[in-house]
């Protein structure tokens, strides 16, 4: 009979199976735009620098405004087993945090003694793929999936009265990006909210020294901007911070910003009605229990109430924060990929606040269908609108960790600007030491194109309009696909040199909201960005090993200077 009922709830793996698989399958082993810094440059530096001293503080260097000590120790960790650098084994580690966060979640759910299908919807909130920048970029990997972590560990450990264990996952919390602050607001609030004082005062103690730490010789990084931009424009961080709350409704990333996010700002608005009624019954009850009650040292719904508060609290400082300071830099900033985890997080703990309150059993079925209907819903739609999105980014990242090996630029910086020379002398030295070495695949678009020496043939149609500045290439037929092997390229070559660029797919124009790609390709090349020359300008359509395609013309790029 245990048997049974442990195989019936294999379904539920299914979706973390699927989010694994992702990973596996699409993560492209390069560095990217902001990596450089916390990881390449971090683990140099390390291996140069013999002094321990010096190490810790290479550890507790600030990153842009964060401090990523738990990421940098990631990086630590593979090079003490391997000797090398891998940006995948970042991915698949930042991975391994969302799972932890999972397993807390599945701890303080049993505390309800229901079924184990009722944690379904937090299983499908948590594993879909709007947010797959967060596990697909090694930073964001590492920044936003261990501060998740720490902070549920945190409040469990809190709501199991153990706060040593709490304060250490809160410094873990704090230390992995900079809105790991906001777990020491969260405690102190489930710590008041127990009456519990003495226990209040350590964590206080506890927070005032690691957030000094923190912020000692920190950068505000242009926040004074964000102040400014706030008086001028209030609303928009009101909008914003249900915008944020409620991205993971963000079910037309394709459309305008204003049609894009109207339904992340409602969703948000009227979730936030529930928490607020669930949050205002916590401090009704609190009252009571203080001033009407002998027994004024207990958080009605211990362990789970205090668990689910922590995060809640949290997220809610997070979003005002984000909705105070980020507006300035575009309101799509609300709803961007990297931010979505905490969204996720947000409806998580609604349904289970849901689930642990006062309700009968026959409400708590129905919240949970409806609850599982919804959850359902977001978790195939971000299958179905993203994940031609994550397949794109993979044979994007691919084609251009060629042009950074064999051109000095490719992963996010202008090419032949000082970043550029930055990055690419901080590459050829990890290369040279064997600490990383680019993906194979990056060599297979560079082959294929190798062989591509006849004129296009007639029958794939490619248009080419050469301009002052720019070129711009077309295609009208080709529909994307899912699999990273296959994707269409164009290529600059002559005896020196060669330049891969990926074709876009064309955005979708219809009717349809939900539907981000059309069918049809473009391309536009700066030729700023392009050595003086001539050059063969070649198309690739590449699908496995077998290449079709051909020469378009050739083309002069002069001396600009």
């Amino acid at each position: 009979m245990t048997k049974n009922k442990n195989i019936s709830g294999l379904p539920a793996l299914l979706p973390i199976l699927a989010w694994l698989w992702v990973i596996g399958y699409y993560s492209v082993d390069v560095p990217w735009y902001d990596d450089f810094d916390p990881f390449p440059d971090f683990l140099r530096h390390w291996i140069e620098q013999k002094n321990w001293s010096e190490r810790l503080g290479l550890l507790l260097q600030p990153n842009n405004e964060h401090r990523m000590v738990i990421g940098k120790l990631m990086v630590l960790l593979y090079y003490g087993l391997t000797g090398e650098l891998s940006f995948t084994f970042l991915h698949f580690a930042g991975a391994a945090f969302t799972l932890g966060t999972c397993y807390l979640f599945w701890l303080s759910f049993k505390n309800l003694q229901l079924k184990w299908w009722y944690f379904l919807p937090v299983i499908l909130l948590l594993f879909q793929l709007e947010h797959h920048l967060v596990y697909l970029w090694a930073i964001c990997s590492l920044q936003h999936q261990p501060v998740v972590f720490f902070l549920c560990l945190s409040m469990y450990l809190l709501s199991k009265d153990r706060l040593v264990g709490a304060i250490l996952a809160a410094i873990c919390a704090n230390y992995a990006m900079s809105n790991g602050i906001f777990v020491w607001v969260a405690g102190g609030a489930v710590l008041f909210l127990h009456s519990d004082y003495k226990k209040l005062v350590v964590w206080l103690l506890a927070a005032g020294i690691s957030i000094y730490l923190y912020f000692y010789g920190l950068s505000t990084m242009g926040n004074e901007a964000s102040l400014i931009y706030l008086k001028e424009y209030p609303h928009l961080s009101i909008l914003g911070f249900f915008a944020f709350l409620g991205g993971l409704f963000d079910l037309f990333p394709n459309q305008i910003i204003q049609i894009r996010t109207a339904l992340p700002i409602l969703m948000g608005f009227l979730i936030m009605i529930w928490i607020s009624r669930w949050g205002w019954a916590i401090l009704r009850r609190w009252f009571e229990q203080n001033f009407k009650s002998k027994n004024s040292n207990q958080l009605p719904g211990l362990p789970l109430t205090s668990f689910l508060l922590g995060i809640m609290v949290f997220l809610l400082a997070n979003a005002l924060v984000i909705g105070l300071l980020r507006p300035r830099f575009g309101f799509f900033v609300m709803v961007v990929s990297n931010y979505k985890i905490y969204p996720a997080l947000f409806l998580m703990v609604a349904y289970l606040s849901l689930l642990s309150g006062p309700a009968t059993l026959v409400w708590r079925k129905r919240g949970m269908i409806l609850s599982f209907v919804l959850s359902i819903f977001i978790w195939a739609l971000s299958y179905y609108s993203y994940l031609p999105e994550i397949s794109e980014r993979s044979k994007y990242l691919t084609v251009n960790g060629w042009n950074q090996k064999h051109n000095g630029f490719g992963l996010g910086h202008v090419p032949y600007s000082e970043g550029a020379a930055y990055v690419d002398t901080l590459m050829k030295q990890m290369v040279a030491q064997q600490i990383y070495s680019y993906p194979s695949a990056t060599d297979r678009v560079a082959n294929a194109a190798a062989t591509i020496v006849q004129p296009l043939p007639a029958s794939i149609d490619i248009k080419l309009v050469e301009r002052p500045a720019e070129l711009l290439l077309t295609e009208s037929n080709q529909v994307y696909d899912l699999a990273k092997d296959h994707g269409q390229y164009v290529f600059l070559r002559n005896k020196d040199k060669t330049f891969l660029f990926k074709m876009n797919q064309n955005l979708y124009q219809g009717r349809n909201p939900l539907r981000i790609y059309d069918r049809g390709l473009f391309l536009t090349i700066p030729l700023e960005n392009m050595l003086p020359g001539e050059y063969e300008v070649g198309y690739l359509d590449l699908e496995g090993t077998h290449a079709e395609g051909g020469i378009l013309r050739r083309i002069i790029i002069p001396n600009r200077n």
